[in-house]
């Protein structure tokens, strides 16, 4: 099975792993701080605060935007196509998601943000799903004419540069996932990365269950309610192993894209002139919701390519988001894209002949 995620488990993790199962140390360790250190090098920040997963980054991101922002500031715009973490993050913070409909590029149509911002917006929370940058050039315009925090979603886009700015790096914070269809993996694992230092230490107090300090006599004192969302050893200890060689996947990444366009012959997954897309996976939009789901089964079974829909409208397509009343058409777009979308492998260690079995599906089925 030619899978969309992958695992690089390098001789130095299994090095750094014996040395500290020897120890006993599996819980909090130097090898957090050390992969936290080396993720800030690569992103050119100077905080990068290491988490237990992207779900938990979101959150705890959020909620330092909430403590900064004030309590009645409760609204977040959020795209109406995204993975329901996001959105998970938003309700775990008891904030209110309000969604704005995505273009054909799967990104949050920036045109359509500033309407729904009110005197209770706290923040925009872009994605850049599928490792496709989202606008930020009208985002950051809109956060700086309405006093507003960005928090960047960019998950699945480690490495994804918008007008020469890594993704992530250009809000207020970013939130990353090291899940293993990522562009690395720790397993699970995830952090937050900022230049601001009040929003640094506020994370790691807020990942610790709110844990006032890292002193001993600080241990048990709790100044605000928080999360356990901390990464463990073990994990870093994986992301250590492969951080060193994360600009070698993102460019093989970036590299299986434009090849899957060549072969396949289609452009369907094109970069704009300020782009620079390290894909999370590679999206087809096909004719109708019974050829896709069709596909979905298809695939695997007689090309062996594992496949999945893209995502779908949370608002209007998502049984645990129904309570919310959004009526089905409320957003056209992210609910088409939910309806016809699906996508395949597009990572690091595909092989030539992998590559080549993808486009020969993808011509085949879409014809």
């Amino acid at each position: 099975m030619i899978n969309l995620g992958t695992v690089n488990i390098s001789d130095k993790t299994k090095e750094l792993i014996k040395k500290t199962l020897d120890k006993g140390l599996v819980g909090q360790g130097s090898s957090i701080q050390e992969f936290e250190e080396k993720l800030a090098k690569f992103f050119g920040v100077k905080y990068v605060v290491a988490t237990a997963n992207g779900t938990s980054a979101d959150a705890v991101a959020l909620a330092v935007a909430q403590a900064q922002g004030g309590s009645e500031r409760n609204e977040v715009i959020v795209p109406a196509l995204t993975f329901i973490a996001q959105v998970n993050a938003v309700y775990y913070n008891h904030l209110k998601p309000v969604f704005v409909d995505v273009d054909y590029d799967y990104q949050i149509n920036a045109e359509k943000i500033e309407e729904k911002i009110t005197e209770n917006t706290l923040a925009i929370m872009p994605a850049h799903l599928l490792g496709r940058p989202a606008d930020m050039a009208k985002i950051m315009s809109l956060a700086k004419k309405h006093n507003l925090f960005v928090i960047e979603d960019a998950c699945e886009a480690l490495g994804s540069r918008y007008q020469n700015q890594l993704c992530g790096t250009i809000g207020d914070m970013g939130c990353f996932s090291f899940y293993v269809s990522h562009s690395i993996t720790t397993g699970e694992g995830g952090a937050i990365i900022t230049n601001n230092n009040d929003f640094a230490a506020l994370a790691r107090s807020l990942r610790n269950h709110g844990r006032k300090g890292t002193n001993p006599g600080e241990h048990y004192l709790f100044p605000r309610i928080g999360f356990s969302a901390k990464m463990n050893e073990m994990e870093a200890i994986i992301g250590l192993g492969v951080v060193d060689e994360l600009s070698k996947y993102i460019g093989k990444r970036h590299q299986n894209m434009v090849k899957l366009n060549t072969l396949v012959g289609k452009n369907w997954f094109f970069e704009k002139p300020d782009e620079y897309i390290v894909p999370h996976a590679y999206p087809v939009m096909v004719g109708s919701q019974e050829l896709r789901n069709q596909l979905l089964k298809m695939l695997p079974e007689k090309f062996n390519i594992e496949a999945r829909q893209i995502f779908y409208s949370i608002p209007t397509q998502s049984e645990a988001y129904r309570f919310l009343g959004e009526k089905e058409g409320s957003f056209p777009v992210a609910e088409d894209i939910g309806r016809r979308g699906l996508y395949v492998p597009c990572h690091q260690n595909l092989s030539e002949k992998d590559l080549t079995a993808i486009a020969e599906a993808l011509k085949e089925v879409s014809k």
